[in-house]
């Protein structure tokens, strides 16, 4: 594998970053460029570049180690650019290029030359970091005839696109409705955490051979006073990204403890436990165990009532941590499941030495079960290997007597 190696001896006091334009000079050029392709009736193109999951170079390698990086990629992007393209560093891990007389295809091309920059991973301390920018695009005049209102468009693009995933979009006009709405959500929901108005509604598991309930799931229920319910599929997303699932998942861990205790103290407890969805952000923190442990013994509620259910994909960013953090929690009581299996990329080397007990089959699968050979099969798959596992397997969003008859068959 190719790489450029990064290590402590190398000065962060190079030319090579320092020698872009800050935010101050390069908003003075872009207006300079602006008045320019007003006089001679040319066309801008602003690039707007966020380097995705670079936060895991300063977490784990320490800012002075991510100084060093942010050199290296400020000179992989200064190598792949033309005379007449300007690269500044805004802050952070945030670039903007300018390209006079740009169209979409010129500008398509100049972030296709910035993603293959990074194409060579950095080698840092002796690990390997694998990056990528969200590149978000908009043209001067018709997308902003100043230098404020085209980079605010060209910012509102870079989320549009990493929010899908990375890569690069053009700006759209109804990109910055869309914003409003989002930033609308995250006011909204810190407002609503805070004065206790989400509520928490509880999803029966049935154990199919004998109809009895056996546990249920605590589901986010959010109803605004203005907009009437908001859905989980808006707003946890936003949750996610704003940084606010920590606060959320919390919220719902404490709320599920109280019910349980609630339940108890009145007589009738729960058969099962109570299972409660763990955020791949929640998941990474290095106190997560202690503060579920926290959660439930302020709670009144005993750890062996709760089942956290752990996405595929968050237990898979670090595999050696995910199995000492896992078997910190059944240690400590939890029960543990993978929730929707199947959509991730999980290694069956690691599964076995996961201690999870149940494998959650994704509703995608179990949707079109009767209509789709495929998703049959994944079904059938799941569950054969849960079975020779020794794991139990729980279906979600069966609606129709049919799936419950093939998926007990």
């Amino acid at each position: 594998m190719n790489a450029t190696v990064l290590s402590p001896g190398v000065s962060s006091r190079t030319t090579t970053l320092q020698g872009l334009p800050n935010r101050a000079l390069f908003l003075d050029r872009l207006k300079q460029a602006l008045a320019s392709a007003q006089r001679h009736g040319q066309r801008v193109a602003l690039l707007f570049l966020d380097l995705d999951r670079f936060k895991e170079i300063n977490d784990t390698q320490g800012h002075a180690i991510g100084d060093r990086a942010l050199i290296e990629i400020a000179r992989r992007f200064q190598a792949a650019l033309r005379e007449e393209e300007t690269l500044a560093r805004l802050a952070g891990d945030e670039f903007v290029v300018i390209a006079m007389g740009a169209n979409q295809s010129a500008a398509a091309l100049i972030a296709e030359r910035i993603q293959k920059a990074l194409a060579e991973p950095l080698a840092i301390n002796g690990r390997f970091f694998a990056l990528k920018a969200s590149i978000g695009i908009a043209f001067y005049p018709e997308d902003g005839r100043s230098a404020e209102e085209l980079l605010k468009h060209a910012d509102i693009a870079m989320y549009r696109a990493k929010a899908s995933g990375g890569g690069y979009r053009f700006y759209r006009s109804e990109m910055g409705t869309d914003l409003a709405r989002k930033l609308e959500i995250v006011h909204r929901l810190e407002t609503a955490l805070a004065a206790g108005r989400l509520q928490l509604h509880y999803h029966l598991q049935v154990h199919l051979p004998s109809g009895k309930i056996v546990g249920a799931e605590a589901l986010s229920r959010w109803h605004d006073a203005d907009w009437g319910m908001v859905s989980p599929a808006e707003f946890i997303p936003i949750a996610e990204e704003r940084g606010l699932i920590g606060t959320l998942g919390e919220w719902a861990l404490a709320g599920a403890c109280r019910q349980v205790r609630h339940w108890q103290e009145r007589g009738c407890p729960l058969p099962g436990r109570v299972a409660v969805n763990v955020a791949a952000k929640q998941f990474e923190d290095d106190d997560f165990v202690d503060r579920c442990l926290r959660i439930a013994r302020e709670s009144g509620a005993a750890s062996s009532a709760i089942e956290l259910e752990l996405t595929e994909s968050g237990m898979m960013r670090d595999p050696e941590r995910a199995v000492e953090v896992t078997r910190a929690l059944t240690s400590a009581g939890f029960a543990l499941s993978i929730d929707d299996f199947g959509t991730g990329y999980s290694s069956l080397a690691y599964l076995k030495r996961f201690p999870v007990h149940k494998l959650k089959i994704d509703i995608s699968f179990v949707r079109d079960m009767l209509t789709d050979r495929n998703d049959l099969a994944i079904v059938s798959a799941i569950v054969a290997m849960a079975k020779s596992l020794g794991l139990k397997t729980l279906a979600e969003g069966v609606e129709e007597a049919a799936q419950a008859e093939h998926l007990l068959a």
